[in-house]
């Protein structure tokens, strides 16, 4: 016989593994299994909406092919990466809806198999926001 404290205890436990598993699940990307920077090189604080950016910045979160670029945040907050050969990409939704092809070309796959995430390039975008 169950009892109502037993089904919570339960319910609890299997929702907690629920969350582990998407967790763990988010993770199939993680970062750059040996990036050329093991350690990051901190960022400048910005003076306007645009900033280099390199690999040395972000280390194992590096997420994309290349190893250098710029990025920009466009009023309101359309995120973009202007790539070495000048080709503009989005970071964000607000980008793409403002007409910038998707960043997916330049992505780069991590140790996991799947995409390393734009987190932190974003976060770095969108800190330019009202900078310029």
């Amino acid at each position: 016989m169950r009892t109502k404290s037993t089904a919570c205890r339960r319910g609890g436990v299997l929702a907690g593994l629920l969350v582990t598993a998407l967790l763990v699940s988010g993770c199939a990307g993680a970062g750059r299994s040996d990036p050329a920077h093991r350690s990051p090189v901190p960022l400048p604080s910005p003076t306007s909406s645009r900033q280099e950016i390199s690999e040395a910045n972000l280390a194992y979160l590096w997420p994309l092919t290349v190893d250098h670029g710029t990025i920009e945040c466009r009023p309101p907050s359309v995120a973009v990466f202007v790539a070495p050969d000048g080709t503009t990409y989005a970071l964000n939704r607000q980008a793409e809806d403002a007409g910038y092809p998707p960043i997916t070309p330049l992505r780069a796959k991590g140790a996991g198999g799947g995409y390393i995430s734009l987190g932190a390039l974003l976060s770095a975008t969108l800190g330019l926001c009202g900078k310029g």
